[in-house]
């Protein structure tokens, strides 16, 4: 017995269910598996949000999905135009790939975009990808709103900003050097070069297990979460610039909040 279908005007009726709208900004999080067999094959997920966000129409909206690749850290060169998105789902590439979408510079953290902001988005060239300035601190001042396609929220790359600007414990300032060829102004290759961006990188001896159960437990309680049932799934939405409030807040309480290994011994509570 195969996967249920799922079809665009089912996913139309959820995602605009669930407060998306034409002119919104969103970074989405997939993993469609869960989600059924799409009509049309994947592609539908990203013609859907399109149609809906009115990325078409004079980009009225914009689409952002994550691009990283961890391969810099491990010395593999950076191309800003070829090296693909790794662990990050069909969806993701079929942005990257969009012959409209734009990629930040960062060689490790990117984002790839779309849409009426996709330019600004995409230049902020940041030492780090969570810094002031940077793509993920566009966002939440574009009042951007986070769109989980079946993915589980501890996926969310927006928590790694909140860890930063709180500087919980169980991160460290890292950098790495290498090669990145970044594009022009005009949109063409250009030269390779050695640059230099840094991380907040998990401390390996502590592994930290984190999981922003909790972030999403707090705004469900405050109703600033709003989720629907889809087949194996769910798909969930929430504002950025709540998700940042509530994830600051529980990490100023608690640094060690989001941390299911928590070395206190003390059990998670998500």
């Amino acid at each position: 017995m195969g996967l249920p279908v799922v079809t665009s005007s089912q996913l139309v009726s959820i995602l605009r269910g669930l407060g998306l709208h034409s002119g919104d900004g969103v970074m989405v999080h997939a993993a469609l598996q869960f989600l059924g067999q799409p009509e049309f094959g994947p592609e539908m997920y990203l013609s859907v949000l399109e149609d809906v966000l009115e990325l078409a129409e004079a980009g009225k909206g914009t689409l952002v999905t994550p691009a990283l690749n961890f391969g810099f850290a491990h010395g593999q060169p950076f191309d800003q135009k070829e090296t693909p998105s790794e662990g990050m789902g069909i969806l993701a590439e079929l942005v990257r790939q969009h012959p409209n979408a734009r990629r930040s510079p960062h060689p490790i953290q990117s984002i790839a975009a779309f849409g009426r902001y996709a330019a600004d988005i995409a230049s902020r060239d940041t030492s780090s990808a969570f810094d002031p300035g940077s793509a993920f601190e566009r966002m939440v001042e574009l009042d951007f709103k986070l769109l989980l396609l079946g993915a589980d929220v501890k996926f969310t790359t927006m928590i790694h900003y909140c860890e930063q600007r709180v500087g919980v414990p169980y991160r460290f300032w890292k950098e790495f050097s290498g090669k990145v060829r970044l594009l022009e102004a005009d949109g063409t290759p250009g030269p390779w070069q050695e640059r230099t961006y840094r991380m907040y990188a998990r401390d390996l001896q502590i592994d930290p297990q984190v999981h922003c159960g909790p972030v999403q437990k707090q705004l469900q309680q405050q109703g600033k979460w709003a989720e629907a049932r889809l087949n194996f799934g769910k798909v969930c939405v929430c504002r950025f610039r709540d998700f940042v409030e509530s994830a600051e807040i529980l990490l100023r309480q608690d640094p060690w909040v989001l941390v299911q290994n928590r070395p206190d011994g003390r059990p998670w509570n998500p």
